[in-house]
């Protein structure tokens, strides 16, 4: 598949579902079974969809362009636009999302020409983090809501998946769950599981 036609599908994907409500949803684990997804899917936060306005200029040049970013995570966004800059190039950015808005510094990591461009965020303050968290969270729903600032960098794991004795108490563990929360990451239900087996 040529890098213009992964890109469209790309846009096609995105716009089809944003007239759903947002959610997110995981990037790949790398050391997990292989999951559906794009070609060269390299990203490891969870992506939000959203639409909200990006103003953005080539560092060294006065010359602003205006988009729309459609995809936004911790570590960068995707931005609509038909005059795109090319892989590698530093920009200034400042995205705006329901009155909150972000000055941040982005390199372009993919260009679609006539499409858009995917940018991962550089040299991000607290602020700059605080800012995008607060745009995430503007976009999701109250039980979704959670603070990627606050996040250790490593995180206790266990050890492995436990050996499932009482299957029915492992399944209504998991309904439980599910009746208040609509995430549940490895980690959580790995201990989730190890809690239901009285482990």
């Amino acid at each position: 598949m040529s890098i213009e036609n992964s890109g469209a599908d790309y846009l096609r994907r995105l716009k089809r579902d944003q007239e759903h409500q947002p959610r997110p949803y995981a990037e790949p684990d790398p050391t997990s079974e292989p999951v559906e997804t794009m070609p060269q899917e390299r990203r490891r936060n969870l992506r939000y969809k959203c639409e909200g306005s990006a103003t953005f200029r080539l560092e060294g040049t006065n010359v602003r362009s205006w988009g729309t970013f459609t995809d936004l995570s911790c570590s960068g966004c995707y931005i609509d636009l038909k005059a795109t800059f090319p892989a590698g190039a530093i920009i200034d950015l400042e995205l705006a999302l329901k009155g909150v808005r972000a000055q941040i510094k982005g390199e372009v990591r993919v260009s679609y020409p006539f499409l858009g461009m995917g940018v991962a965020f550089r040299d991000m303050t607290t602020e700059n983090r605080l800012q995008i968290q607060a745009m995430i969270d503007s976009i999701l729903p109250a039980p979704l809501k959670r603070s990627v600032v606050a996040e250790p960098e490593t995180d206790v794991r266990p050890a492995s998946m436990p050996i499932i004795l009482n299957p029915a108490a492992a399944l209504q563990a998991l309904a439980d769950f599910f009746e208040g929360q609509t995430l549940l990451s490895k980690v959580d239900f790995i201990r989730l599981l190890r809690k239901s087996q009285g482990l």
